[in-house]
Parts: C-alpha cells; structure tokens; sequence
C-alpha cells in the first residue's frame, strides 16, 4: 500500500512559542484535516493519525523533503550552489551566519517534528483501547525521534573534531510535548552525551519490542530500520562492536537485496525496492521540491544546486554510477545534475533514508577500526564496488588504506544522499579534504569552528541566552 503522510497533527512547536519564525503557509493555513494533540489522541485512529504528523514533519523542505540532505553535500565538496538564494550561497561558501535563514528553519522544523514525537509518546500510555498495540507505537515513536536528535547533533553538536570527544556540545533536550505557552520555557544545551544517550535509549527500546519487527508498512520505519540507524548512530559514536553487530545482523538476514550495478538507477525510479530499509514517501498530491531546486529552468526547475566537478572527476573510469551522479540531463555539460531526483514535473521522488549498501560499507568500516577482520573489511568494500562496475580494490589491506577507500566509496555511493560533510567532520578530515581556509587554521585565522553550524540567532535571543551559541558565531 502506498503511505500519504499528508494528515497532521496540529501542534505548538517550541521555536514558534518562543517567537521564531517559521513558514508563511503554516500560520495563514487552518489545517482541515487536523487533531488537537491535547485532546484527541485517544484511540488507535487517532494515535496512528497523530503519528504520521510525524512523519510529515521528515517530509519538510526544511527538513527531509530537501535542506536536510543537500545542504550536507554542499557544505563539503559534492554540490555546488549556481542559483540565486543568498542563504544557500552562504552554505556554500562556508560562511555561514546564525541569522541565515535555512539554519533557522531546519531548526525549527526539527523541534517540531520531535514536539509530534513527544507528543504522541506522552498521550500513548494512557489510551484504553486494546486494539492499540501500545508498545509498537511508542516504538516508532521513538525511533522517528532518536533520528531527530541524531541529524540535531550532526550539524549543530558534537566537537571540532568529530564526534563522542572530550567537551563534545549538544542541543536542547525537550522530551515532553510542547502543548500550550506555559510549556515552552527555554531549555539550555544538553551535553552532546546526553542527547547521544536518549537517542541510543529510544533506539534499544525500539528494538526490544518483540512485536515491532512486524512493522512493515511501506514508508514506516520498523525494527529493522532501528537496527541500522542503531549501527550508524554507534559508528559516529565510534562504538565500532554494536556497529558490526548490526550491520552482520541484517546483511544476513537475507531480507534486501543490492539493485544490479546496470540497474542502479532503479532504485530512486523505481520507489521502495529490495535496497532500502526506509524511504520517506512521496506523491503528485503530496510532494517535494528537490528535482526542481536542482534542473535548470528549461527543464522546469529553478537551477539552484549541481553536481560539483569534484565528485564527477572522483569516480573511476567504468563507475556506473557516474551517469547517475554527474549527468547533463536537466542541466549541461557545465551545470551537471543528478537522477537520483528527477521527477521535477510531479515532485514525488522518495527520499531515501537508509539502503543495504551502507550497511556494507559500516560493516568494513567497524570491521577496519576493530582491526580483527581487514580482509572482510576488504570484502565488503569491494561488493560495493563490484556492484558499480569496477575490479576489486586489492590495495586496501591496512586499517589506514581501507579508511581512504571506504571514504571514497562512500563520498560516490551516497553523492547526493546527505552523507558527505558528516563523514568528514566524524573522522576530522574537514580541514585537509576542504581546506583549512574553510575548517582549518589558515594564517592568523581559526576556522576550525565551522564544523558545527550556528545555533539560530533567534533561539539564542528570544532565550535571553539561555540557549548557548556555538563558538566562534
């Protein structure tokens, strides 16, 4: 069945309680089919309702549905900007400001979507009705909002040399819902452990619902998508044992399947195949913006973001996945695209949040840090790479040279997908892969700062500096 996220559960977020902005249509529009979350979340229908408010809140533009994932590529080296909007040239320059306006939005979206989170996870202990499966929602729940906080602590958390370091900062953790005016005091910074270790609490819980694993909606997240986000969240965290335990738990299961190097394409054409773990859904009637902010505007889009020369010339000769990563459809041979996204017409490409081939790449990853297996490690590098069209990598035999290629691996395989400038900073490669000019010392000016972003200048003043601003803004 096909899954609309389109009903919404109405809430007070905690960035428009403490008068930040957000968007124009969302205030002038009264929802027609809406809940009131103090009220009418009280039955399976209205819980199930109440959840895909938050799983529309991952389909924003401010969120999923678009900033989220391309702003990670172009704030490294996968996406140039060529279009007009000066916020995301900011982005682009690295020069970023804490008045810019995306920061503002992503972050706010963000908080809204973990409001719906939390409450539904207050209002489901309560409800009295046995066809409610009580634990398998608080499952999902808690996984969508483990998620949150994790892309929250990705961009705006952790320290200037990665992740899980001494003095690592986080953002504020709201863990009950934001209802009414008097809820929404402001909250200071958790530490970055702190919010790492909700995120790991909801994920376990998650797991350990027997029930959850049958959770197989199209376009819901179940056990085994808590499971891979499990292993991810761990490698950041460089708990590189939970991280092999995960990614070997489902590769082995045997339940997804790698899309054929010759069909790779297929996996964004085709919607929800045997690859992905989840994708976030998307329709003609209920739809997205990103193949529109990248094609030019002859094509129908408003030309915005492309493919950087950078991540064309990394891919090898015979690299199926070139065509697919730097192509002149929607574009040019100067202003190289994307069909990974290409339904600028109808906007209802699915966004794909997580697939098997990352699995294999955490597990060489683990596998090459744990220092007890390099020849799988090896192995699993070279099923990526095989799948693409490519011989083997025989030359990757140390802890050090497997590193190097599973980075390039990942830098192609995920171009688009919003992975690269959190690959760089959680392995503090920023500086010397981007430039110290943008991340480094350069000279008499430090910009290692600009390896977290900057809290939105507005949460910080409408505070009154509660909310601590990250150094160096």
């Amino acid at each position: 069945m096909k899954l609309n996220y389109k009903l919404v559960l109405t809430l007070v977020s905690l960035s428009a309680l403490l008068g930040t902005s957000c968007e124009k249509e969302t205030l002038d529009q009264k929802p027609q089919a809406s809940l009131d979350a103090s009220t009418a979340i009280k039955d399976a229908a209205t819980v199930n309702a109440a959840t895909l408010g938050i799983y529309s809140g991952f389909q924003s533009g401010n969120y999923w549905g678009l900033r989220y994932f391309a702003f990670s590529d172009m704030y490294a080296d996968n996406i140039n900007h060529v279009g007009t909007f000066p916020s995301f040239s900011a982005i682009w320059n690295v020069a970023i400001l804490p008045d810019n306006t995306e920061v503002n939005n992503m972050w706010n979206s963000m908080y809204s979507t973990i409001n719906r989170a939390n409450t539904v996870i207050a209002a489901v202990p309560g409800i009295a009705d046995p066809t409610l499966n009580k634990d398998n929602a608080l499952a999902e729940a808690r996984v969508l909002r483990a998620n949150v906080y994790f892309d929250l602590i990705r961009y705006w958390g952790g320290s200037i040399t990665g992740f899980n370091k001494a003095g690592g900062v986080g953002v504020p953790l709201v863990l009950t819902p934001t209802l009414v005016e008097a809820d929404a005091k402001p909250k200071a910074r958790a530490t970055e452990a702190a919010v790492m270790a909700q995120v790991i609490a909801d994920l376990d819980f998650a797991i350990g619902v027997a029930t959850f694993a049958n959770n197989n909606t199209v376009g819901r997240v179940n056990k085994d998508y808590a499971k891979a986000l499990r292993a991810r969240v761990a490698l950041y965290m460089d708990d590189n044992t939970t991280a092999l335990t995960y990614s070997n738990e489902l590769i082995a299961s045997g339940r997804y399947a790698l899309t054929p190097g010759v069909t790779y394409r297929d996996i964004w054409a085709n919607k929800n195949t045997k690859e992905s773990l989840w994708e976030i859904q998307f329709e003609p009637t209920n739809s997205n913006s990103v193949a529109f902010f990248y094609y030019t505007t002859a094509t129908g889009g408003r030309n915005e973001i492309a493919t950087s020369s950078g991540l064309n010339t990394a891919h090898e000769a015979g690299d199926y996945r070139q065509a697919i990563n730097a192509t002149t459809t929607g574009g040019g041979s100067t202003n190289l695209k994307t069909l990974k996204f290409t339904r600028v017409s109808t906007g209802d490409d699915n966004v794909v949040m997580f697939r098997l081939s990352e699995l294999y790449l955490i597990r060489a990853e683990a596998r090459a840090q744990l220092g007890t297996d390099l020849v799988g490690a090896l192995a699993d590098v070279n099923v990526v790479r095989i799948r693409a069209g490519l011989a083997a990598n025989t030359t990757a035999t140390t802890t050090a040279t497997l590193m190097t290629a599973i980075l390039k691996e990942r830098r192609i395989e995920f171009a688009h997908e919003g992975h690269r400038f959190f690959d760089l900073k959680r392995t503090n490669l920023l500086a010397t892969t981007i430039g110290a000019t943008y991340f480094g010392i350069s000279g008499t000016t430090d910009n290692t700062f600009r390896a977290l972003w900057p809290i939105p200048q507005r949460e910080v003043l409408t505070s009154g500096g509660i909310i601590a601003q990250n150094t160096g803004y």
